[in-house]
């Protein structure tokens, strides 16, 4: 091949070669250069976008717009207003903000506006009297427990074994202050017993259970069927222990704790938990009574301590927010006579 036909094709293959580099070079930047330019025209909004937008309903809405807490203070936007009176609970004579104002002691209430229509009414709120009513409330959510009928079948051919079992269970939930719902019912393929053996059979059940429950109406007698209606002896004690500020109590009331276990009650010690710092943040009238959780923890396990001495934790805790429910028995218990 001459030079001239070499250099033909050297530039054949190099014009080839560019070609393809050019179209691999243009397809990596066309996605690149295909992206508008910046502009100041609203987006278009998504389909499913605009379909959560329509399914808004007004309440929800006015639901996000609405405040976290009524104004107080300085921050109630209105210059004349009504206050209720704290003496007479009535709706004193329209009167500056300003007035009104000067007049709140800042380290033991606010100004709180109660209404604004169809005229703006306000009122003195006392924050220990809130704090403990907001407290009160929360710890009676922890104890507010609906009395639970529990249901335990026996049958009238149950063997020794069993029944000592179901007794058992019968047992614990009368010592745990529910009622029992004791049902003697046939058992298919087994022989009824008669009459008389039946009752027989119920009377020593409630023999084996007299220390703990009894009747509590008549019993429902039936064809084979027997149902007793049994309720604890002695319910479980509740006490509420608040955080001492001052003496030398870890937790006010832990002394009567202490002193039923003592006495072989079971009891639920509710421990009723001081505001934490950050609650001064929220609301500054709250900053003398706030405890760091470091020392509420540290007077919690001292607590504990000298309760396990006398009594054990038959249960788990029920820990909530405002409050900590703890579930003792004593230790020293009359012996079962199941």
């Amino acid at each position: 091949m001459c030079a001239t036909a070499r250099n033909a094709a050297t530039f054949t293959r190099r014009s080839i070669a560019t070609r393809a580099l050019s179209s691999i070079t243009w397809h990596a930047l066309a996605p690149a250069r295909a992206q508008p330019q910046a502009s100041t025209s609203r987006p278009k909004t998504p389909a499913s976008a605009k379909f959560s937008s329509a399914s808004t309903s007004p309440d929800e809405e006015d639901k996000k717009k609405k405040p976290l807490q009524k104004p107080r203070n300085e921050a109630i936007p209105y210059r004349f207003v009504r206050l209720v009176n704290p003496e007479t609970g009535a709706l004193d004579p329209p009167a500056a903000l300003k007035e009104i104002l000067a007049r709140v002691d800042r380290k033991r209430q606010y100004l709180e506006l109660v209404v604004d229509t169809p005229e703006p009414i306000v009122k003195f709120i006392n924050v220990k009297d809130l704090y403990n009513r907001h407290k009160a409330k929360r710890v009676q959510q922890v104890l507010a427990r609906a009395p639970v009928e529990k249901e335990v079948q026996l049958t009238w051919g149950v063997d020794s074994g069993d029944l000592a079992y179901k007794l058992r269970k019968a047992r614990s939930e009368l010592k745990n202050g529910r009622r029992v719902l004791l049902v003697f019912a046939p058992k298919n393929g087994q022989a009824r017993p008669a009459p008389e053996e039946q009752t027989k059979i119920v009377e020593e059940a409630l023999r084996l259970l007299e220390d703990v429950g009894r009747e509590r109406k008549q019993r429902d007698v039936q064809k084979d069927i027997t149902a007793l209606f049994l309720e604890p002896i002695q319910m479980k004690q509740v006490h509420e222990l608040q955080w001492a500020y001052s003496g030398d109590e870890l937790w006010t009331g832990l002394k009567g704790v202490l002193k039923a276990l003592r006495q072989g009650q079971r009891v639920d010690v509710v421990f009723a938990l001081p505001p934490p710092p950050k609650a001064a943040r929220d609301d500054p009238t709250l900053r003398d009574k706030v405890v760091t959780p470091d020392l509420v923890k540290e007077r919690f396990v001292a607590a504990i301590h000298q309760l396990t001495e006398l009594g054990r934790e038959w249960k788990a805790r029920d820990s909530r927010k405002a409050a900590v429910t703890v579930h003792l028995e004593p230790i020293e218990e009359p012996k079962s006579r199941v």
